[in-house]
């Protein structure tokens, strides 16, 4: 299968030829086969990743993230976090810097609201659903949650070929390459050489080059190995920096987290990893 004929759009993931190849000097990668059951494995493997978050019916997922506007080029940082839980999910918004507004957006049963400057405004329940997926940890992890359960086949796919060994401030990566029909790079896949897991990234879309680069994985729970560090960047410019502060499947009781009336929005407190 063709790697720009991916279905998944988190699986445009791989592909853009704006990155130098290693050196023909560089040291040896294991084959192709092996690099792809080893990053699999170190993320997971196939029975964890995307099955083990999907099996939990709660989670609380926290996390600062700084965007930085198309237009304007402005920088805008705000504390998330986002709840899921039988009754309902929510999401809190609240400013760290930049304009903006603290808010809360909430689905409970068939009502959905939003919570803004002390004021509570209706919204469309199916709407306000799919908003509140783009800030789910299965919509920001999604490529190595599915380079976990499906890693195998995607790269397999995809028909990369280990190209060498990166070796720069002390740090290693193994480089995975794929080719169009033309012979133009058209994946890159970065590997960490120790841990496996990869670091970086990078595709070509519709509006351009795009890069994901990914730091600080953790073993959330048996199986759900996640970076808590994600960079976006587009042309060269970074669009978003995420990074988490806590994933969890116990949600701490909370007695007004649906409820209507309660207008008032308290502080988050995240405790967030410095730059």
């Amino acid at each position: 299968m063709p790697l720009l004929r991916w279905s998944l759009p988190l699986f445009a993931v791989l592909a853009v030829s704006v990155l130098a190849v290693p050196s023909q000097g560089a040291p040896a990668a294991p084959e192709i086969g092996v690099l792809i059951e080893r990053i699999s494995r170190a993320l997971g493997g196939p029975e964890g990743g995307r099955g083990v978050l999907d099996g939990k019916a709660e989670l609380e997922f926290a996390f600062r993230r700084t965007v930085r506007d198309a237009i304007t080029t402005k920088e805008v940082t705000a504390d998330h976090r986002y709840v899921v839980e039988r009754a309902g999910r929510r999401l809190d918004i609240r400013m760290v810097d930049g304009e903006g507004t603290d808010s809360a957006v909430v689905v409970h049963g068939e009502e959905a609201w939003v919570v803004a400057g002390g004021k509570k405004h209706d919204a469309d329940p199916a709407l306000v659903l799919a908003r509140l997926e783009e800030f789910s940890p299965g919509r920001i992890f999604s490529v190595p949650l599915a380079l976990a359960t499906e890693g195998r086949q995607i790269l397999g796919d995809a028909e990369l070929a280990v190209v060498g060994r990166i070796d720069d401030a002390g740090k290693s990566r193994f480089i995975l390459v794929g080719q169009d029909e033309e012979g133009v790079e058209t994946a890159r896949l970065e590997v960490d050489a120790r841990t496996y897991r990869p670091v970086e990234v990078a595709f070509r879309s519709p509006s351009g080059e795009v890069v994901y680069r990914y730091a600080d994985y953790r073993e959330v729970e048996p199986g759900l190995v996640v970076p808590f560090e994600r960079e976006f960047l587009r042309n060269g410019n970074r669009v978003s920096r995420t990074v988490v502060s806590r994933l969890g499947f116990r949600v701490p009781a909370d007695p007004v987290r649906f409820d209507a009336d309660a207008l008032r929005l308290s502080p988050l407190g995240l405790k967030v990893k410095a730059r």
